[in-house]
Parts: C-alpha cells; sequence; structure tokens
C-alpha cells in the first residue's frame, strides 16, 4: 500500500468519539465503514477527512485504499484488534472512512419523503435507500427524529447516503409551510379511510411518514392533503415503517 501511516493512539481516540452525535455535530465529519460504502464515497461529492484499513487487508480494499491517497488523502494502517475496536459493526471489511458532512440544499421544486419523530436508525437508513431507489432526492427528518449520520444508519444506506439530500428541522409544519407551500402532501396512516390505491397525486408531491409507534403527530395531520393506507391481508398489527415507505413510494412514482 503505497504511503499508508501507522495508526496512532489520539487518533484512534477520535473516531470512537464519532460514534456519538455530539462529536459529529461539533467536528462536522461522521464515519462510513466497509468496502460498499467507501466505494460509494469515492464516487460522490463527499469528501474523505481520511481512511483507516486494517494490516493484511483484500487486495481491492488496498487498491480503494490506494485511489484515495491518489487523491491526496491520507490513509491509515492499523492491526485487526485495534482496527475492530474503531468500527460499530461486529465482523467489520477492513476499511473505514473519516467523512467531511456537506450542507444539504432543498429543493423546493421535487418531491420529498418527511419522517415525523422516525427513531430507528435502521428504518431510516432503509427509507434513504429506497427513496434513493425510486428517485426522491429528498428526505426530511423532523421532530426529534433520529440522525442520519449515526454508523448504522449510514450503513443501512449501502451508500445512498452519498446522494441523497437529508435534511433536519425542529418544527416540521413550518418547514413544510414554509418551502413546499403550494406541494399537496400526504401521510400514511393505518387508520385512514382511503386505500393507497384510490390517492391520486400530482407529479410533484410529499410523503409523511410518523413514529415507529405514535404515528403521524396531529399538528403534522393538519396540514396533509390526504391520509392513506396500505391494506393488509393477515394478523400482523401493523407495517414496519421502512416497508411502508418503499411501497407507497412504488405508488407515487409511477
Amino acid at each position: 500500500m503505497h504511503y499508508a501511516i501507522p495508526i496512532g493512539q489520539s487518533l484512534r481516540k477520535f473516531i470512537k468519539t464519532l460514534h456519538h452525535k455530539q462529536t459529529r455535530d461539533e467536528r462536522g465529519l461522521f464515519v462510513a465503514e466497509g468496502e460498499k460504502l467507501v466505494e460509494e464515497l469515492l464516487k460522490s461529492s463527499f469528501q474523505a477527512e481520511f481512511i483507516v484499513v486494517r494490516e493484511s487487508a483484500s487486495s481491492s480494499i488496498i487498491d480503494l485504499a490506494n485511489k484515495f491517497n491518489e487523491k491526496g488523502v491520507a490513509v491509515y494502517t492499523a492491526p485487526k484488534h485495534q482496527f475492530d475496536q474503531l468500527c460499530d459493526t461486529k465482523t467489520p471489511q477492513g476499511i473505514l472512512a473519516v467523512v467531511n458532512t456537506t450542507e444539504q440544499k432543498i429543493l423546493p421544486k421535487e418531491s420529498f419523503i418527511a419522517l415525523d419523530g422516525v427513531s430507528d436508525p435502521g428504518n431510516l437508513g432503509t427509507i434513504i435507500r429506497s427513496a434513493d431507489w425510486f428517485g426522491i432526492n429528498q428526505v426530511i427528518i423532523g421532530n426529534a427524529g433520529v440522525d442520519g449520520l449515526n454508523p448504522k444508519t449510514v450503513r443501512s444506506t449501502m451508500g445512498s447516503i452519498f446522494r441523497i439530500n437529508v435534511i433536519y428541522t425542529d418544527n416540521l409544519v413550518e418547514f413544510l409551510q414554509k418551502h413546499f407551500p403550494k406541494v399537496k402532501i400526504f401521510g400514511a396512516d393505518i387508520a385512514s379511510d382511503n386505500l393507497i390505491d384510490s390517492i391520486k397525486h400530482p407529479k410533484q408531491f410529499g410523503l409523511v411518514f410518523g413514529n415507529e409507534t405514535q404515528g403521524i403527530s396531529p399538528e403534522v395531520k393538519e396540514i396533509l392533503c390526504s391520509t392513506f393506507k396500505i391494506p393488509g391481508y393477515g394478523q400482523a398489527e401493523s407495517l414496519n415503517v421502512s416497508v411502508s415507505v418503499g411501497i407507497s413510494l412504488y405508488h407515487f412514482t409511477k
């Protein structure tokens, strides 16, 4: 590996602090673990602060690290026991990147997904990935929702985090009214009288999904033009929110 630097203790400690939201926010950095994510990072507009590679990594990981090094990004190496301690995963893949956050742009003329208090990082990662699949370029996280740069969220996106605008707001109602005043916004609600197949929507639309246990909050429901539900035929009480997003996007993007 060209120009690799043995990682020091202070840098190892710093990487571990990025597993906490407060440090990520303060430093404007987050961690992307695994070969797939780091490959997607290389193709994106995001900038890597540095790369860490496990000693005796695979040839494909070494080649990937060398590509970052050719772009002027520092590459560090760590023995397996030290590298594993830096990772959030139980079976690390041998490479991680510390990545600079970027300012996300609001796209007022495009459709969006808005999340009203979604709290599970895995759900959020899958939602971002689904948005990417269906061509929705912005996901708005409101009302104390989970951090989109949580390590589990980043892994769950499978690289889509580098392509989707993930925007945060403390007041979802005010944000949507300010930036999307004329957009028809629909909400997924298990108590709705409207089946999803009955919903006719314009080319630009907004979709709101609520907290995993409490659903959409009353104040957000007030700004919706309509709610809908996805019919079920079995015994489960409800759909997982990320599954609901995928089914809804299939209908709304047809």
